[in-house]
Order: structure tokens, then sequence, then C-alpha cells
């Protein structure tokens, strides 16, 4: 894998994770105190939660629990980044480390205390249940980004291969008898 991919990756690690941080700071001030936005047609409101627990609020009790979970996960996902052999599915590791990162961040300095925040939740499409963030999205499709291009990769890999052959049509000496 070329450096170019590497740095494309990374790059756009970082650029989702600004994105990110960005939009959770747009969505403290634009979104306080139960304001709620709606977009025409109805389909996304735009509307401020607080989630301390992991997706769909799992784990809200166990915060460190969680906390540490996910820099475990973000730690592989850096990992499958690193060693990925393709640009599509190490960019695809990279946006998902950098999801799993930004709401790690609102984890450990969010208030209430450190270690104990609340990851910022903003995006709600009314045929879905959980409001959201970017974070989630890059953390999602990046996964899917990335394992779509594994598979891909070597689905590809096992037509280059060379077919062994079976044991029955393995011809050796005859023998007469």
């Amino acid at each position: 894998m070329t450096r170019r991919a590497g740095a494309l990756a990374a790059g756009a690690g970082l650029v989702s994770l600004a994105a990110d941080a960005a939009t959770k700071a747009w969505a403290l001030g634009a979104l306080r105190g139960g304001h709620r936005i709606t977009v025409p047609g109805g389909l996304v409101q735009l509307q401020l939660v607080t989630n301390h627990g992991a997706a769909f609020g799992l784990g809200a009790s166990d915060e460190l629990l969680v906390a540490v979970a996910s820099a475990a996960l973000i730690v592989l996902l850096v990992i499958w980044a690193w060693r990925a052999t393709g640009g599509l599915e190490k960019t695809g590791a990279a946006l998902a480390a950098a999801g799993g990162t930004g709401n790690l961040a609102d984890r450990i300095f969010r208030p209430p205390s450190f270690l104990h925040g609340g990851v910022v939740d903003w995006i709600h499409l009314s045929f879905y249940g959980p409001t959201f963030n970017l974070a989630d999205i890059f953390l999602r499709v990046g996964v899917l980004l990335a394992a779509a291009a594994w598979l891909w990769h070597h689905r590809s890999q096992s037509h280059l291969q060379p077919q062994s052959q079976s044991p029955l049509s393995n011809k050796g000496p005859s023998s007469s008898s």
C-alpha cells in the first residue's frame, strides 16, 4: 500500500473527526433548551440528546466500562486501518476509528465529569428510533466500507490462487497387476 493511500486515510479520519466536533459544538449552541429544527417534509429533525451509554443507550449505568470498551475498539480499528492492504479498506477503518474517537472524546471530557460525560447526539430521522451524530455515521459507514473492501479483496484473491487438483484426478504411475 502506498504512503499516499495512508495519508488519504489519515486525512479522511482527521476531517471527519473535525466535522463531528464542529457539528456537536453547533448543536450545543443552536439546539439547547429543547429547541428543535425540523427539516421541511419532517423526515429529519435536529434535536439535542445526551447519551451516557453506548448504541441505543446500552450500558448507560456503567460509563467507565463503555469508555474502556470504546477505547479498545478504537485501537482495533486503528490497527485495521494501519494493516489494511487496500485504499478503501484503509479509509473505511480510519473513518470508523475517527467516529469512535469523536464519541469517546465526549465520554471523557464532557460534563458532568471526567469519564462520565455524555455523547452529544443531534440528528433524528422520523423512521429510525435513536438520535445520533456524525461520529455514529462515520463509525458505521466506515466499518461497512472497510468490511466490503476487505471482502472484495479476498474474493478476488481467491480467484488468483491456483486450484489444487483433487486426489482422484492425480494420475500417478499406473501399476498393472
